[in-house]
This record gives C-alpha cells, structure tokens and sequence, in this order.
C-alpha cells in the first residue's frame, strides 16, 4: 500500500491493483454500470479541494457544482439526440418528394426568392433532385447512427449539426420548435466531450491519462443556460390572461383539435382542474430551472429540478399532438443529472429493480463483446471471454502488465473499460476545454442571451448579427402558445373539379400520395380533424398557406396537385381541371361552447 497526502493534509492509502470482478454479475459493486455503494471508491475519492484540471482550482467551488456536467449525464445527451435525429429523418423522408425537391411544393428557386433567405445556406441546395436529397438524408441517418455509438463522436456531432440545419433551411415551412431545440443541442454539443463514455470512442482510447468524470467549460454553461432560456422566456412571452389572470390556456390549447391528444379532450370535462394545470405548467417554466443552478444540495434539488421538468413535457405528450418537442424536451434534460444521481440514486435503484439492471449489464457485455475487437490492439484481437464477458487477453503481455496498474474508480462501473491509470496518478475532478475555446462559446452564450431578450423586450438585434444567427442557425424565439392558445380549431378542404364535372376532396390522396383516398366533398367537421393532416410537418406547411405573403408557396403548392392527381390519372374524366383551397375555422368560445364554422378560400387554381 502506498501511503499518500491530500491537500488537506490527511493521510490516506490508495490500493496498487484493481477491485477484483464479482464473482455474481448482476451483483451490487463498483463493477456495475452505475455507481458502488457510498462506501466504495468512486470518481470523487480522490476530488479534495484543489486536485482539479485545466485551471479550474482558481474557480469557486459552487460555479463548478452548478456548471459542471458529469461526463455519464452528457453520454445520455448523446445518445438522445442521435435518437430524435434518426426518428426525425424517418419522420421527414416520408414526405421527401413533396417538401424536399423541385417537383414538390417548394422548388429551391422559389424558397430562395422568400424574405430573410439572404443568410440561409443548405448543402441541400446543390441540387433538387429526389436522389440528391435521399443521399444526404443518409448521410445524416449515417453520422447520427455514429453519434449513438460514440464513434469519432465531435466530428460526427458536427456533420449532424450542419446536415439537420440544412434539411430544416431547405423547407423552414415545416420546422417546429422541436427542430430549433435539436439544432441547438447539436450546436453546444460540438464543444462538449459526449463521446468520454459510453462510446467507442472511450474504449478505442488507449493511452494512460487521467479520466475527469466531471466537465467545467463555458461550453457546459451554454448548454444548461440554452435550455434553461427556453422556459424562462416562453414563461415571460406566455403574457395574456388566459394564462396569467383566468387560467384558461389549457382549455383553450385543449379544444383546438389540432393539436390536442385524446387525453387533453377528455380533460375539457374537467375545467376547474384544468385552470390548477395551467397556472402549473407556468409555474414550472418559470420557477423549475432555477431548481437547476441551486448551489446549495445541488445534486438533490437538480434532480428534483429536472424531474419537474420532465413531468410537465410528459404531461404534454400525453395531451397533445406536437410530435417531438416533447419527447426532446423532456429527455435533454439528462445533461443536468449531477454525479450524486448516478453515484447514489442509480444504486438504490439497482437494488430496489435487481432484474432490470442485470439484464442491463448483460446487455452492456453483449456491447462490450462487439467493440472490444474494434478497439483492441491487433495482438490482442484474439480474446477468451470468461463466463462473466471479462476478457482475458492471450497475448503474455497483456497478463504480465496488469498487475502495474490500477483501475482508476471512475471506471470501475464501465467493465472491460481500456482506460486505466499508474497507481502514482491522482484522476482531476473536472476537466475543461481551452482558453481560446471558452472564450468562443463565451461569446455565442452572450449571443444567444440577446437573441432571446430581443423577442421580449424593447432591444433590437443589430442587422449585422442578424445574419450570423440565420447562418448558424441560432435564431430562436420561444412563443408557442403565446402571448395566447390558439383559440380555435382547423382544417383544410380542397375541392377538385373533374373533366366529368364531379367533384372529389383531394387532400387526403395529395399529402398521402394514395389515390384510393379520394373521397366525395364533405362541408361536415372531421370526425378526427388531426388525421386529416397526415403528421406534424404538413400541418406547419398547410398553415404557412394562410401568411399574407404566400402567395408563390400557393401556385407551386397548387402545382403540385394537379401534377400529383393527373399522374395517376393522365386522360378520361378524372383528369383535374381546378381546384380551391379552402380553410375552416370554428372558433372556441368559454365553457365548452363553439362558434359555428367558417371557411375561407385561400386559393384558386386551374391546372394547365
């Protein structure tokens, strides 16, 4: 045993060799994928006051529990983001012809001629061919696969971050603010080392450093305060009364039926208790994050914190129909989980669920088996497993080294981990990027500050800057329902007229691209209003028709149908003559009563 002094001035023993594997694998020790009782050594034994990396002695200890991120928190941020791209390309792709090429209802030529498209680049733009615009969906399908696995994660991180920004410029009409959240994650992310665990990237590393299980940068500040932004300032724009004075928002938000899931209809029986959830939902916005940044039992109250956060975007999915917003909303909130939650909840829920988590280890063994070959080296690619997934290298050696090393604690719950350190190490507590980095993301957390305060106060950004956030994708403003609900629920008709003077509703078999949907004319409310709008990005174009300016959107739009509809039926008296596009509104008025609805024509076409 070697006897050694910590800063403050105690003596205490490190072992020479690593804890020997439990014999049981789905037994309660540092070995497990969470954390080992509060007894054993974890990343902090050896934190005392002053063993910090990259300059972070000379910060406060409270800006370091607040603004660092522990290193297994940003390893899950990673993992769901790759998960929400992969399941918004899927999402996209099946309206790739309609929104994404020049035979679709938005030529590049006609996207270019928008207002404020100045400043908006797209790789997309290359060409508006249906291959062209496949092969760079699969591109980003690819890099995001490689985000998910931690494989060359920063560069992967960035080819997402610039793939998805050019799939949301090359048709804005469709983006929600599940897009703007996803590329800004992205973009913060580039800073952050989301690929130290958990990854490919940590078992491809074989050199012997220390491993920081915590990460202080200005980069992790912009991170947790962008998210942080989100609520606070959609809590200050939520201004009107039906949210701050009557409590009605979610009557209102509910009984637009486009929006509103089974659960949020149902609830409109329920109006007294629907005003308590809205003075709720705002209370959270505003109040929770600063659960987030508490310095005092900061690991406790952040959690709590986050899963305030989490409730209320659940309570949102569970009501209403907005697609990803609240799944990304509720699961980014993973970067804030502090290192008390996975070195003391994680246990004590190990031991309350023993089967889950052992079926969890085994599948990380299973992992663990697959990446070991990728990452070993080549002498040492033919291994003998153990009935436990432990390797066993073949190569002398191998066997002959590991007495010389100790496992460094904070690896101790990732098994078959490469990374170990010399006995004579002490691991830092927090690592941090570099000076010129900081700086850098100093100034976008500045930037992205005065983005934010312009869309809620007098100041006006400058033109100048303007163009950098559009170009990097930055612009935000968090107004979803706000200053108000939409108080009223819509749906489209567009009545087709044929060679043979029959008319037939052509949305359904359009936005499907199915011609067995067409169907008779109905001027009757839709039993289901939702399901007329196939998913969320037809309904965000559908209602970009309805802006003053859309005029060239609705002839290329009106092009579109008539293309799609007389492809199927070229002669004879099905053929397309005209069309009208017409929008229905039905207004909601308070306690559950409704105005009759009124539609209004939008636009006239005659096919040529």
């Amino acid at each position: 045993m070697k006897r050694r002094v910590s800063s403050h001035g105690r003596a205490r023993q490190e072992p020479r060799q690593a804890l020997a594997a439990p014999s049981d694998p789905g037994a309660f020790t540092p070995h497990d994928n969470g954390s080992g009782p509060p007894e054993t050594p974890r990343h902090t034994a050896a934190v005392e006051q002053g063993e910090t990396g990259h300059g972070s002695r000379w910060i406060p200890a409270w800006v370091t529990e607040i603004f660092a991120a522990d290193l297994r928190s940003l390893a899950a941020l990673r993992i769901v983001l790759a998960v929400i791209v992969l399941i918004d390309l899927a999402g996209r792709s099946g309206n790739l012809l309609a929104h994404y090429t020049d035979d679709g209802v938005l030529p590049i030529r006609i996207l270019l001629a928008e207002p404020g498209m100045t400043w908006r680049a797209s790789l997309n733009f290359m060409s508006g061919t249906l291959v062209v615009q496949a092969l760079l969906f699969g591109i980003t399908a690819l890099a995001a696969a490689a985000l998910l696995v931690g494989y060359r994660t920063r560069l992967a991180t960035v080819i997402v971050w610039v793939l998805m920004l050019s799939i949301q410029v090359r048709n804005p009409f469709v983006t929600t603010g599940a897009d703007v959240l996803l590329r800004l994650l992205l973009f913060w992310s580039i800073f952050l080392p989301l690929g130290a665990w958990w990854s490919l990237d940590s078992r491809r590393e074989t050199t012997s450093r220390p491993v920081a299980m915590r990460f202080l940068s200005m980069a992790t500040a912009g991170l947790f305060l962008q998210i942080a932004f989100m609520y606070w300032f959609t809590a200050m724009l939520k201004s009107g009364p039906e949210w701050r004075v009557d409590g009605s928002a979610l009557y209102y938000a509910f009984a637009a039926e486009q929006y509103s899931g089974t659960l949020g209809h149902y609830l409109l029986q329920f109006p007294s208790q629907l005003t308590v959830l809205t003075f709720a939902a705002i209370g959270i916005e505003a109040f929770a994050p600063f659960l987030l940044f508490c310095p005092i039992a900061t690991g406790p109250v952040r959690t709590v914190g986050v899963l305030l956060i989490m409730s209320l975007q659940i309570g949102i999915l569970l009501t209403m129909w907005i697609w990803l917003f609240p799944w990304l909303g509720a699961f980014c909130m993973v970067c804030f989980l502090p290192s008390w939650f996975w070195d003391r909840v994680i246990p004590r829920l190990r031991a309350v669920f023993p089967t889950h988590f052992r079926l969890a280890q085994r599948l990380q063994a299973a992992a663990a088996r697959t990446t070991q070959g990728w990452s070993a080296p080549r002498w040492a690619r033919l291994v003998r497993w153990g009935s436990e997934g432990q390797p066993a290298f073949a190569g002398p050696a191998a066997i002959t080294a590991a007495p010389q090393w100790q496992v460094h604690p904070a690896r101790l719950r990732m098994p078959q981990a490469p990374r170990t350190l010399p006995s004579t190490d002490v691991a830092p507590r927090v690592g941090g990027s570099s000076l010129p980095t900081n700086l850098l993301a100093l100034g976008f957390l500045v930037y992205v500050f005065l983005i934010n305060l312009a869309t809620v106060s007098e100041y006006t950004e400058p033109g100048y800057t303007q163009s950098l956030s559009q170009l990097l994708g930055l612009r935000q403003k968090w107004d979803m329902f706000a200053p108000w609900p939409l108080k009223q629920t819509e749906w489209y008709v567009v009545p087709g007229t044929l060679d043979d003077g029959s008319q037939v509703d052509l949305l359904a078999p359009v936005i499907y691209r199915n011609p067995d949907l067409a169907k008779p004319v109905s001027w009757d409310k839709p039993s289901d209003v939702r399901a007329t709008f196939r998913d969320m990005y037809w309904r965000k174009y559908l209602g970009a028709l309805k802006d003053d300016d859309a005029e060239n959107r609705r002839v290329y739009f009106g092009k579109y149908v008539c293309r799609t509809w007389n492809a199927w039926h070229p002669d004879g008296p099905l053929h397309l003559q005209t069309f009208d596009l017409l929008v229905f509104r039905e207004i909601t008025l308070p306690e559950g009563q409704r105005e009759t609805p009124k539609q209004e024509v939008l636009w006239t076409h005659t096919c040529e």
